[in-house]
């Protein structure tokens, strides 16, 4: 198999992943995938060959060269030598890469701002200095080099000009390639080391710069714009192709967790590992992370080593220098990564015994091998405490290691570029790994890994949010808060004053690019140019990271990962890694409580029973919290414990500003933040809290461990000492089970508490202060536990059970045959059922902690609670938060506070995300703070590419007004797909009365057109009445049509959305379906032919009795019916066409007329007339047409968040599903 590795070329290198070595390697072996690579694209002949073009260009440029070189050795120092650089080398080196004679140009004007960039080819600048001035440092008074340096020149105009997209900067000695960076995350370019490839006589490096450089890959294709140069182009392909090679290197860690966990497992020297496992002290899962962390470890070497930042700098020291030397020579992963290429199979441990030392002296330092005393958790002796002393044979290491260095794409290897591979693009590799689970088999000596069920999409990469996204995202939340701190006196000191907070951060993505965006407007202001060298801007990360980011995840190894892949960014030789502890914190963020919340005390709603709970106890024990809230009225003494936090606070924000740049410093930062957070005050602060929350899921059970009411409360809030031994137990249980984050505790020198008499009684948080910029893409999961997936593993028929109200029965049949099972299943029914209790009862979510619960949602509520006054929230989430129901409140919120800035809502019919179907909607949504409101917010919708967001007819904004005026009960968001559509509605709706405005306090009912509601069955809820068509045959029923009758009794029709359509109640039957009950079955349509014939009806999934329907119609007299009902996806594409909605009042009688005329003469009924070109059933229809007993019906709009659309069909008066709501009139006098 061929190999291409990372490191193929010794003169060039790419930085910030501009154009991957990868890619580059491919370029120069002429790969026949890659477009643009034939001598017709290079302007040569066809039968010339790109080698020949080069090796001429080669020849000449070796005698320039020479001359070049002669020429600096013989320059005066007085002489600036611009004209010779160019004249004598890099004029000559463009011409051969066929830009002609270039041209000196006239600066660039951008808003004011002067360019000197000494010459332009087309598009291109192209600045050429002299080989006296470094790319990375101004030159004051040299041109082109006095206000910023030649690198940030042209990096900064590429950024800021619409017309520039790629440029090279030169002085003879370096030439690089950079493209426009204003959506990269770091300093990125193509850097081409021109004295040691002439001088080294390196004609393979030359032939890629020939092939990367040449004036044809810059020049714009007449008519076209820059974008479609072939660098843009290949860049282009770099990222379409970044997402497989992410997938092949997520199998590649897979394999290599696997291979060390089985190789510790099935050495013979681990005698002591593997009783702790066959004993139960050590658990399964724990080993599991011990295992994870030393692949983070090497993680970590690989792309520290790469980069050139693990080594202690050796400057003029010979002693560091050997150090070095010796430990890139026997010691690096750099050493082991070539030796896995061999793959060796020696049984010996010495490998990994070298291994063991670095990882122990990385703690520590160890001069003797230039190794830095990096501090931290991640190679501290306790985060691998069984495998410190473990040993792995040779083999099993280097099989790891060589799944971690290489990825296959088919008969070529290519090794992994972990010098520019992103921390955004790992993270998303490793996190996929956090919801994996191990399977140990000791005997074999075997681990594997296997998808924990229900985590499947999150196991395939899925919630990996491409970075086009996140750049999207941080323009409209992020970077106005950085202009409003650029714009304050002390600009730098209010950019490290600034607060960036992801609620689930993972493994840190959003925190990364933000990282990035703050520290390079640091640097800027620093170095005081727009651009700042790399080295300026690394510089700055580190300050940035360790003041400015914070984080929370429910996963602690989320929580290891994101402080390494912040650590890969920030890192800087000789340094220890940046103390991170105190602001990347492990909890459920959306489980806590404020001071607000605990001063208003414990509410009846606590006492709600939950899985488990006694109701009669439960109703005494709200009765008791009922009664002491009405006699308590009191608060204590003082300050509560929760404000009584001392000078806590303020040490919380001296912790963030102390010195951690060496190893004792770092020391003492950790110990104090150690003691901190042990301190009797923060404990029992914290201990109350917990105890708040813990009232809504505490077991209420006679002589249950714990019971907490008003009393209770209020007396631990006077004197923590009050609370017993057994009572602390179970507080510290329920703490480590539902992992309770109060953040005004996790970070108090954020969320400042205020004093209880501040507090408003209708007030949420009771603090003061927040987060400047809250991120992040938060899980999309409903807070409740599914059976289905529960049971995939466990029990498998239980999961494949045909229908809720089946599964349910076969559940409560485990209490017999699998108790141990039937308890495991309530715990964790219980958890759940906690998990809801306190999203929905507690207060802290009164918008969004409604209905069935999304956590999308009530992560963007916490959101907007994190946010101070003046700060920004950017998050991506389903777009059904402005469509919903459920979400309602939220989105009317938003816009009567004027706090929606925009919301880009996106398609995935492209597959931004790529384990998500194609049809899922999703939002980049951006909010602001109360302190500055935004009147007009901007929409996009329909959106498949974040370019699109920039096609100006797109874009549309609406004010609360409108929102008011086009959703006057919901207040939910309108949607259009142009600025046009959006300006006729507003223009229509302002002259034609609404169908229903419902009535409130701050406004009048209105029913122009007499309509009132109704919802018939829920398909889960309601389950148990229906039956499927085994089950009433099997009890005597016999089916006329599409009726079960028996004795007088009648079985009808649950009919689902799916079964009809425009003008058509026979569109789609169950009938000829094999297994038609199940819950993976799929209707098929009826033919013309079928519906020709009077005898064909439509076969459901299930049946309901009549009795059941009628009561729920109310029937009498004088109802006609009109349903709504959702659009299946089947169905989307044809109606999406339609734009009109036909609304007929058509009384019961005249209905009925017609029905019978027409079934009576089985033709085809006036479409203006009846509204239906389907209307006939014939005589073993469902109902006797002379009753007159037919709905009109109409599913709703096309998609939740599509055009106003309606589908409308006559359909026979029967049972219908939860996707459907009957319309039915108001009685009516006679007068009208």
């Amino acid at each position: 198999m061929q190999t291409n590795r990372r490191n193929a070329f010794t003169t060039i290198r790419t930085d910030g992943g501009l154009l991957p070595a990868d890619l580059l390697v491919r370029i120069a072996e002429g790969d026949r995938s890659i477009d643009g690579l034939t001598p017709e694209s290079y302007h040569l002949a066809k039968s010339e060959r790109l080698n020949e073009a080069a090796t001429r260009a080669w020849n000449r440029l070796q005698g320039a060269w020479e001359g070049f070189r002669g020429g600096m050795d013989r320059l005066p120092e007085s002489d600036a030598g611009t004209t010779l650089t160019r004249e004598r080398w890099l004029l000559i080196l463009f011409q051969e890469l066929g830009y002609g004679r270039l041209q000196t140009a006239r600066a660039v004007e951008i808003d004011g701002k002067s360019y000197p960039i000494s010459h332009v080819w087309q598009a291109t600048p192209i600045h050429l200095v002299s080989f006296r001035q470094e790319l990375d440092r101004r030159t004051p008074g040299a041109r082109g080099a006095s206000r910023v340096s030649p690198h940030s020149l042209v990096q900064e105009l590429l950024s800021r000009s619409d017309d520039h997209l790629w440029g090279f900067v030169s002085n003879g000695l370096r030439l690089r390639l950079l493209r426009d960076n204003a959506s990269l995350t770091r300093a990125a370019c193509v850097e081409f080391d021109l004295q040691s490839m002439m001088e080294g006589e390196v004609y393979s490096d030359f032939f890629l710069l020939f092939l990367l450089c040449h004036q044809s890959r810059v020049e714009v294709p007449e008519g076209k714009t820059v974008e479609h140069c072939w660098l843009e182009r290949w860049y282009n392909t770099s990222l379409r192709e970044g997402t497989r090679v992410l997938d092949r290197l997520r199998d590649g860690v897979e394999q290599a967790i696997e291979a060390l966990g089985g190789g510790f497992l099935s050495h013979p020297a681990n005698t002591a590992l593997r009783d702790k496992l066959r004993a139960g002290t050590l658990a399964t899962q724990d080993y599991y992370r011990q295992v994870l962390r030393v692949v983070y470890r090497l993680l970590f070497l690989f792309v520290a080593e790469d980069r050139d930042l693990l080594l202690l700098p050796a400057g003029e020291d010979a002693r560091l220098a050997a150090a070095r030397d010796l430990y890139i020579r026997y010691y690096s992963t750099q050493r082991l990564r070539r030796l896995a290429e061999r793959r060796r199979s020696a049984r010996h441990a010495d490998l990994y015994r070298a291994l063991r030392l670095v990882f122990a002296k990385l703690h520590s330092g160890c001069p003797e091998l230039a190794l830095p005393a990096l501090g931290s958790y991640l190679f501290a002796p306790t985060s691998t405490p069984d495998l410190n002393d473990a040993d792995i044979a040779n083999a099993d290491l280097l099989a790891a290691v060589w799944n971690l260095t290489f990825t296959a794409d088919g008969n070529v290897r290519r090794s992994v570029d972990y010098r520019n591979l992103g921390p955004e693009e790992l993270g998303s590799v490793y996190e996929s790994l956090l919801e994996m689970h191990p399977d140990v088999h000791l005997e074999a000596g075997k681990f594997k890994l296997r998808v924990a069920a229900g985590s499947e999409r999150k196991t395939t990469g899925s919630y990996y949010t491409p970075t086009s996204l996140v750049n999207c995202l941080l323009d409209s939340a992020l970077e106005p808060v950085l202009d409003e701190a650029c714009k304050k006196p002390d600009a730098e000191q209010a950019l490290l004053d600034l607060k960036v907070c992801d609620p689930a951060c993972g493994s840190g993505h959003f925190l990364i690019a933000a990282a990035h965006r703050i520290a390079k407007r640091l640097a800027a202001i620093r170095a005081g140019e727009d651009e700042p060298a790399p080295k300026s801007i690394q510089h700055a990360l580190r300050d940035v990271v360790g003041r400015c980011i914070y984080g929370v995840d429910i996963n602690p190894m989320a929580v290891e990962l994101c402080k390494i892949n912040l650590w890969m960014e920030a890192l800087e030789p000789g340094r220890p890694l940046t103390f991170l502890d105190h602001h990347i914190r492990a909890g459920n963020s959306l489980l806590g409580t404020t001071p607000a919340l605990m001063k208003r005390g414990i509410p009846d709603d606590a006492f709600k029973p939950i899985e488990g709970d006694d109701r009669a106890v439960c109703s005494e024990l709200k009765r008791r919290n009922r009664d002491e809230r009405r006699g308590q009225g009191h608060l204590p003494f003082g300050q509560p414990q929760w404000i009584k936090l001392g000078n806590l606070v303020q040490s919380f924000a001296n912790l963030t500003a102390e010195d951690d740049s060496t190893p004792e410093a770092l020391a003492a930062k950790e110990q104090h933040f150690v003691e901190l957070v042990c301190s009797t005050a923060y404990e029992n602060a914290r201990m109350l809290a917990d105890a708040w929350c813990a009232a809504f899921v505490c077991e209420k059970r006679r002589n249950s461990p714990l019971e907490i009411t008003e009393a209770v409360f209020r007396r631990w809030e006077d004197n923590p000492h009050h609370i017993t031994l057994a009572e602390k137990e179970e507080l510290l249980r329920l703490r480590d089970q539902y992992n309770f984050f109060h953040w005004h505790l996790a970070f108090p020198e954020v969320f400042r508490p205020k004093p209880t008499d501040q507090i408003g009684e209708d007030e949420l948080t009771g603090w003061a202060g927040g987060f400047d910029c809250v991120l992040g893409n938060p899980p999309w999961e409903r807070i409740k536990l599914a059976e289905k997936e529960w049971f995939a593993e466990r029990s498998p028929e239980i999961a494949g059970a045909p229908n809720a109200a089946q599964r349910k029965r076969m559940i409560e049949a485990l209490k017999q045959s699998n108790p141990s099972l039937h308890a495991a299943f309530l715990a964790d029914l219980r958890k759940a059922d906690g998990e809801s209790t306190l999203v929905r009862d507690t207060g802290r979510y009164p918008l969004c902690g409604r209905g069935d619960v999304n956590t999308y949602s009530i992560f963007a509520e916490l959101k907007r609670t994190l946010l101070s006054e003046t700060g920004r929230v950017g998050c991506i989430v389903p777009s059904g938060i402005a469509t919903d129901a459920t979400t309602q409140y939220f989105f009317r919120d938003l816009t009567e506070h004027q706090a929606l800035v925009s919301l880009y809502d996106f398609e995935n019919r492209n597959g931004i995300f790529a384990g998500v179907h194609r049809s899922y909607k999703f939002c980049l949504l951006t909010l602001t703070g109360p302190a500055r409101p935004h009147k007009q917010a901007e929409f996009v919708f329909f959106a498949y590419e974040v370019e699109d967001l920039a096609e100006a007819d797109r874009r549309f904004t609406l004010s609360a007004e409108d929102m008011a005026l086009l959703k006057p009960n919901t207040r939910t968001c309108p949607v259009f797909r142009s600025k046009q559509d959006a300006e006729l509605t507003k223009y229509i709706y302002r002259r034609v009365p609404v169908l229903f405005r419902e009535g409130s306090d701050e406004q009048v009912e209105e029913n122009p057109w007499g309509v009132k509601f109704l919802r018939m069955f829920d398909m889960s809820n309601d389950s148990e009445l229906f039956r499927t068509r085994e089950q009433l045959e099997s009890e005597g029923w016999q089916l006329q049509g599409n009726v079960f009758e028996r004795d007088g009794q009648r079985f009808l029709p649950l009919y689902e959305a799916k079964l009809f359509h425009q003008f058509d109640h026979r569109f789609a039957s169950y009938a000829d379906i094999r297994d038609f009950q199940s819950s993976d079955a799929s209707t098929r349509n009826l033919t013309t032919t079928e519906k020709t014939n009077p005898d064909v009806v439509v076969l459901p999934r299930y049946w309901v009795p009549a009795e059941e329907v009628a009561a729920r119609l109310g029937r009498d007299d004088s109802t006609y019916v009109l349903t709504d009902t959702d659009v299946v996806e089947s169905e989307r594409r044809a109606a999406a066409q339609r734009r009109q909605i036909v609304f007929g009042d058509l009384p019961k009688s005249s209905l009925a007329a017609g029905v019978q005329a027409d079934c009576q003469s089985n033709r085809r009924t006036d479409r203006n007339r009846y509204l239906d070109s389907g209307l006939c059933i014939g005589r073993h229809g469902v109902v006797d047409t002379a009753s007159g007993n037919w709905l009109l019906a109409f599913r709703d709009v096309v998609r939740a968040t599509d055009e106003r659309t309606g589908i409308f069909a006559m359909i026979p008066c029967t049972a219908l599903g939860h996707t459907g709501s009957v319309l039915c009139p108001l009685r009516r006098n006679n007068d009208g």
